[in-house]
């Protein structure tokens, strides 16, 4: 029997968020019970003439609310399959998905943390989740700075200032919309950037940060932080970025090797060699595992390395902690030295 991790929903609801997004509530089917955390995603299987394609969405569902699974989807530019969900989406169709992933989340202990979050357009859909959890579950502070092109266009905006009505001491949002008459209400820059966080830090006061939005926003708010003292570990990213690697520098072993896989109580073994990863190989054998980015971003494809070893051609995901304890990206690993054995978890 060959590994796999597809499952399968039925989008029971939609409801509209704004003219370009909308938020399907969904049933699990053929008795997949979901275990999730606020942050993470579902990624979603679509067939396609030159093969299956992925693409995940964001869980903006709270699961210590006892809500529905619920994902939100943003149609943008060229996107073939948003525009799909977006448009033509219909309550009681059937969506094919790989289940729940994404390191997005919160850290077990939450004690004595301020959280401030940098949203940019589609980015605020995992920080929502997020931020709704720990309003409604915690007593910690948070701070949202959340950027759109227009208030029409943001989604969530009537839910955030519901909630900074709600807990008025506990959560603070900044609104900045790029068709704002003032600048410093408009766009996120350095000047801005630091206007604010100056105004939000409490001295010698533990915060995280948790960003989400377009690559050089990104760029601008982590440059921003460490020149300010912040240090990585404190900084959380999630990536939308899909785009393949120009780039792809080649592995010093480029010889046949077996791969073995463990994933939910099944097991199989192929072969693979340069320039097939180990996902790529995986795939021409008609495996079906964890992966949506393929260029080592997402973390959707981690799994653990318990024999043997790889090399990674890119890694912006996995910390130096979580590489020594052997997690890999499978998507980017090419063993090296010998045959390998990998554990996913289903």
């Amino acid at each position: 029997m060959g590994v796999s991790v597809k499952k399968r929903v039925r989008i029971t609801s939609i409801e509209t968020l704004t003219h370009r997004a909308k938020k399907l509530v969904l049933e699990p089917l053929d008795g997949w019970i979901p275990d999730y955390l606020p942050g993470q995603y579902l990624t979603f299987i679509f067939p396609h003439p030159n093969g299956d394609k992925r693409r995940s969405y964001s869980i903006v569902s709270s699961p210590s609310e006892g809500l529905s699974l619920a994902v939100a989807v943003k149609k943008i530019d060229n996107g073939e399959f948003s525009r799909q969900l977006v448009y033509n989406a219909r309550p009681g169709d059937i969506l094919d998905t790989v289940g729940i992933q994404g390191r997005f989340t919160l850290p077990v202990q939450r004690d004595n943390t301020d959280y401030f979050f940098f949203a940019a357009g589609s980015g605020i859909t995992p920080c929502f989740a997020l931020i709704t959890e720990l309003l409604t579950g915690s007593g910690e502070r948070v701070v949202l700075v959340y950027s759109n092109s227009s208030r029409e266009d943001g989604m969530f905006v009537p839910a955030f200032e519901e909630l900074r009505d709600r807990f008025p001491g506990r959560f603070t949002l900044h609104l900045l919309f790029s068709n704002a008459f003032r600048i410093g209400e408009s766009r996120l820059n350095k000047t801005v950037l630091e206007r604010l966080l100056l105004a939000h830090l409490r001295p010698q006061w533990n915060t995280r940060f948790y960003l989400c939005g377009p690559e050089l926003y990104m760029l601008l708010v982590t440059i921003t932080l460490r020149s300010l003292g912040v240090t990585d570990s404190m900084i959380h990213r999630e990536d939308f970025d899909t785009r393949p690697r120009v780039y792809k520098p080649e592995p010093p072993d480029k010889h046949p090797r077996l791969v073995t896989v463990h994933l939910g109580g099944a097991t199989s073994t192929f072969t693979t060699q340069f320039p097939d990863s180990i996902l790529s190989a995986a795939k021409k054998n008609g495996l079906v595992l964890p992966y949506s980015c393929e260029a080592g971003r997402c973390g959707a494809c981690v799994a653990r390395c318990t024999d043997g070893e790889v090399w990674m051609a890119y890694n912006e995901v996995l910390t130096d902690i979580e590489t020594s304890g052997r997690l890999i990206l499978t998507c980017q690993s090419y063993p090296i030295g010998g045959n390998v054995t990998l554990e996913i978890k289903n």
